[in-house]
């Protein structure tokens, strides 16, 4: 899921509306809030005896025109032992930012758990939920996940760090869980974050087989909220799927140009999914026949394992998407109240 799926545009401007506007750039942070940047910069050039140190570095590097200015003006101005705490984490913080956007998440990571270990005042929740982004690039996902938990309710990232738990619940194909946690966001969310959290909110009750509630959402949503983020991402979503089909189909029409009538479409793909593995075939057999009706497609492909006896494993289905193949498991896992798995047939185990 993590191209890493991390879905984080929105985050960045976030990040930059919640750093602290300090008492002696009141006015810098009222005319860059108007998107007045020229103004902006010419004020700080007249100079002001009233800023606190750190705090010119601080709104010269939101104002810089290029990353790599605004990390040489931070770097620089994070040296000064004088800089009060709440301004350090706010340098601290739009760092760690830029270099996240960058695809730099190791750099952003060390700055940012030096940060949390060393800190001896509350931290503003997008710390937090930056943290756990970086952890999650590094595959920690529990690491991610403590993180991510650490935002508590009424901080203006709550929303987000709820869809970001919520978003690994699904990954590890737990929709309940996800679910939950795309509700709990919802509460006093920002408009962005509220939209992702309810199409988070929809993916969850699909993969878990609650088909009419997520049509209901979905329906209130286009007629409560047209073109709302929600619905784009659903939208998303949907095209997704509607890809994944005529990718089926396209590559049975290349491999089987002669046979389409009787070749089976859905055996052409990367990924199908696999409910058992038996030694003995006539059970294979038995628990094909007692599933047959629910999965029409249930085939048995027969392998040998690594000490070359036969193993006859029982699949269904064919995915060229991993994530829609994952989303098919856990669904099918809830209706038939069995295990199902993804197999990778193009890998060196995939058992053909």
């Amino acid at each position: 899921m993590k191209s890493k799926w991390l879905l984080i545009g929105f985050l960045f401007v976030s990040l930059v509306l919640f750093l602290p506007t300090l008492a002696g750039m009141q006015q810098v942070g009222g005319l860059f809030g108007e998107a007045r940047y020229d103004d902006a910069r010419q004020l700080l050039d007249s100079g002001s005896e009233d800023n606190q140190p750190g705090e010119e570095a601080l709104w010269r590097s939101r104002l810089a025109t290029t990353p790599r200015a605004a990390v040489q003006l931070l770097t620089e101005g994070l040296k000064d032992s004088a800089i009060p705490e709440t301004t350090r984490q706010g340098m601290v913080l739009q760092l760690a930012q830029i270099h996240f956007a960058r695809g730099e998440y190791k750099k952003a990571h060390v700055i940012l758990k030096a940060v949390i270990s060393q800190s001896t005042i509350g931290l503003p929740g997008e710390v937090y939920l930056l943290a756990g982004l970086t952890e999650r690039t590094s595959g920690n996902l529990q690491a991610a996940r403590e993180m991510l938990a650490s935002v508590k309710p009424g901080d203006p990232a709550f929303g987000a760090a709820r869809y970001y738990l919520g978003d690994i619940g699904l990954e590890n194909n737990d929709p309940e869980l996800a679910l939950r946690y795309f509700e709990s966001g919802q509460r006093n969310a920002s408009e962005e974050d509220f939209s992702r959290l309810k199409a988070g909110q929809w993916r969850a009750l699909r993969v878990d087989g609650k088909d009419k509630e997520a049509a209901r959402l979905l329906s209130d949503l286009e007629r409560d909220s047209a073109g709302c983020l929600a619905l784009v991402e659903i939208g998303r979503v949907l095209q997704l799927e509607d890809d994944e089909n005529s990718a089926r189909v396209a590559a049975n029409l290349q491999s089987e140009p002669d046979t389409l009538a009787t070749a089976p479409v859905d055996n052409v793909g990367r990924y199908s999914l696999q409910l058992g593995a038996f030694s003995d075939r006539s059970l294979a057999l038995e628990f094909k026949k007692r599933h047959q009706e629910q999965l029409p497609d249930l085939a048995i492909t027969e392998v040998r394992d690594q000490r070359g006896q036969f193993l006859y494993k029982v699949r269904f289905g064919s995915f060229v998407n991993p994530a829609l193949a994952r989303s098919e498991a856990q669904r099918q896992k809830k209706k038939l109240g069995l295990d199902v798995i993804v197999v990778d047939l193009g890998s060196a185990n995939g058992g053909r």
